[in-house]
């Protein structure tokens, strides 16, 4: 008597649906944790802060050679618009100079940056220009990214700031 052939099963077994489930889980956590997007979020802004504080500067010196007599001030930029209206953005018109003043990309307190071995603190994210009565200017920001803490150490100043100046003399930040 002949026996009858058995059917060749086809598909997955659920043991092998699950070693596959776990081994995408794995590579996907590998990837996440390799890409690190919370960090490259940190090193865009610092990016654009870095940006910011080209433009700054550029706008500073055009109004500084337009203008022989000027005051001292240090201020920040505290958020709100970067609109240009008749104060200007740090209490002197820059308006003339742009059309728009940068902003920090966060403007607000945040976890910044430290030159101490990489670590951080919290502190104020924002743009600082402190100006002197000889025209001699410094513009400061603090940078997120723990890639960015050798900028702040060779920028000139070896401090906790990213900073961009006219003269080393003039202090603050």
């Amino acid at each position: 008597m002949f026996k009858p052939l058995m059917k060749a099963q086809k598909g997955f077994t659920l043991v092998e649906i699950l070693i596959v489930v776990s081994l995408i889980a794995i590579l996907a956590v590998v990837a996440l944790i390799t890409i690190n997007p919370a960090e490259a979020q940190r090193r865009a802004r610092d990016t654009q802060r870095i940006k910011d504080i080209s433009s700054l500067q550029s706008i500073m010196e055009q109004y500084l050679s337009d203008n022989s007599s000027v005051t001292s001030l240090s201020v920040r930029s505290l958020g709100g618009t970067n609109a240009c209206d008749n104060t200007g953005w740090v209490g002197v018109d820059l308006c003339a100079y742009a059309n728009t003043l940068p902003t920090d990309p966060t403007n607000r307190t945040s976890v910044v940056a430290v030159t101490d071995a990489g670590g951080t603190t919290t502190a104020g994210a924002a743009y600082t220009l402190i100006l002197n009565s000889q025209g001699q200017y410094r513009i400061c920001t603090r940078m997120e990214s723990r890639a960015n803490v050798a900028k702040l150490t060779t920028d000139g100043e070896p401090n906790n700031f990213f900073e961009v100046f006219s003269y080393t003399g003039v202090s603050g930040c």
